[in-house]
């Protein structure tokens, strides 16, 4: 697939302002839920060929979306769910 210039900074700048969001105390879901809205609900559905009504679901705080779900959401950011090691202190 080929990705333009102007797409790489544009997941650059959504991968930062994700981190961002973590790093300021957001957990994942609220922090995703955040992006998508800033990106549009229906923009997003589009790029990872979902349903609007389940990216709603998927963001929505009272709901808990599946791994399936999350991983499907960061994909288009080239990011995915993943486990890492605290920092010895």
């Amino acid at each position: 697939m080929w990705i333009t210039h102007e797409k790489k900074k544009e997941r650059a700048y959504a991968q930062g302002f994700l981190q961002e969001l973590l790093s300021e105390g957001d957990d994942l879901h609220t922090a995703l839920g955040r992006l998508i809205r800033l990106y549009g609900v229906k923009e997003y559905a589009k790029l990872v060929e979902m349903d609007e009504p389940a990216i709603q679901r998927a963001i929505n705080p009272e709901h808990n979306p599946t791994k399936q779900t999350l991983e499907k959401l960061l994909a288009p950011l080239n990011l995915s769910l993943g486990v890492k090691p605290n920092d010895a202190a």
